[in-house]
């Protein structure tokens, strides 16, 4: 595919969800036009945070540096700014968007958060856990600028820890009407609102010492560990059109780039199977390579030189 039909392929596949957040945009303030969406701070952030990921990465111009700033973008403008333009603050945030449907029912505002992310985690791999995510952003920003061995948490059992704690959730929802996600959910961070009882502060400053200390050794722990949207869009990963991929051609079974990753879906791409971990797409595995054998393409793509 020449670089020209990749800008425009590219253009169409970032305008879909842009056009599909306006129609949920329209369902939850049917007083709005699409141009009120369109024009709207928040998802147009969103979109240009995913833009950016698509672009770097399918055109080959991803490095270290330009991943750091793109996620420290993402945490000082969704997870900071918020404290003076509240209407950059996601909302409701991805935990509320997967779990309250189960208490209070399939509301619009939480079928427009399930369908924007959705749908650019289905053009994109995590196009919005990678890059906009501002909990995201902070875990991985402490993963890389702390430096500390690190560890990797084996994917079945991380993900067996993830689907325990969304089953425990039905279980709390459906006995009790409220969600467990209530004790440990990262996201209560950038609400910056600690005006709660006290033992519930407590609660919350020894889970947020413990989740973020862990951030230092091990990669997005509570996106792997806990997340129920890490889990959503785990599932729908493995149906995104645009991926990392792997040239069995080049790629000589060095394994530098499994060792030199954070994640521990990257064995799972080399050996093209059925069922990978969570990518995030940080880029460390196709940095790695020196042959060139992985790339982020549409199927059937190939490496942009």
């Amino acid at each position: 595919m020449s670089k020209k039909r990749k800008y425009f392929v590219t253009f169409l596949l970032i305008l879909f969800p842009v056009l599909l957040f306006s129609q949920e945009h329209e369902n939850l303030k049917s007083n709005r036009s699409i141009w009120d969406f369109l024009f709207s701070i928040k998802y147009i952030s969103v979109y240009i945070f995913t833009g950016l990921s698509v672009f770097l990465l399918w055109f080959n111009k991803f490095s270290p540096k330009v991943r750091i700033v793109i996620i420290s973008s993402a945490f000082i403008i969704f997870g900071v700014l918020p404290l003076c333009a509240h209407n950059l603050f996601i909302t409701p945030s991805p935990i509320c968007a997967t779990t309250k449907p189960f208490l209070f029912g399939l509301k619009p505002q939480f079928l427009a958060t399930l369908s924007a992310i959705g749908v650019i985690s289905l053009i994109s791999v995590k196009g919005f856990c990678s890059t906009a995510c501002p909990v995201g952003g902070l875990q991985e920003l402490l993963y890389k600028i702390l430096l500390f061995r690190k560890f990797k948490i084996p994917f079945k059992i991380s993900n067996s820890i993830r689907i325990g704690l969304f089953i425990l959730f039905l279980i709390v929802a459906f006995i009790f009407k409220t969600s467990a996600y209530f004790y440990y959910n990262l996201f209560d961070l950038i609400h910056w609102d600690f005006n709660m009882p006290v033992l519930d502060l407590i609660e919350f400053v020894v889970f947020l010492v413990l989740i973020l200390t862990a951030s230092v050794l091990l990669f997005k722990p509570f996106c792997y560990l806990i997340c129920p949207m890490g889990l959503f869009t785990w599932i729908l990963e493995h149906f995104s059109f645009l991926k990392i991929r792997i040239n069995k051609e080049k790629c000589n079974g060095c394994g530098t780039c499994e060792m030199k990753a954070p994640c521990t879906s990257v064995n799972a791409i080399v050996n093209e199977k059925l069922i990978r971990g969570d990518c995030h797409l940080c880029g460390e595995c196709i940095t790695a390579c020196k042959n060139g054998a992985l790339y982020y393409s549409v199927p059937g793509g190939k490496k942009v030189n």
